[in-house]
């Protein structure tokens, strides 16, 4: 039995980019509920008089690789937070976190 390699390797393609599209609003509609929670969490340690340091430090412990493994970005030699913030700025400021890259304290 021969398998043609280049055949497979279509069909496979084909069938992963069909995947990514039928789950892609679902990790959409996922990912705004974590972003609502991060900021619930934030308001309330702000409306409590805790720290908003003491919120981030219980969601910033390996959410950078979580998020890279739901949005497929390939981390490799690189930092997880760092393929997080090239890859999607808007969803690296809306965790609060103090970012070791730009020295900025986002809520």
């Amino acid at each position: 039995m021969v398998i043609n390699l280049e055949q497979e390797q279509k069909s496979l393609e084909a069938e992963i980019k069909k995947l990514e599209l039928q789950i892609a609003p679902l990790h959409k509609e996922l990912q705004e509920r974590r972003e609502r929670l991060f900021h619930v969490k934030a308001l309330r340690a702000a409306k409590t008089g805790n720290s908003i340091a003491s919120v981030s430090a219980k969601v910033k412990r390996g959410i950078w690789s979580e998020l890279c493994r739901q949005h497929g970005w390939y981390i490799g030699g690189d930092s997880a937070h760092r393929v997080v913030r090239r890859q999607d700025g808007k969803l690296h400021s809306s965790i609060p976190h103090k970012c070791d890259y730009d020295g900025k304290t986002y809520p």
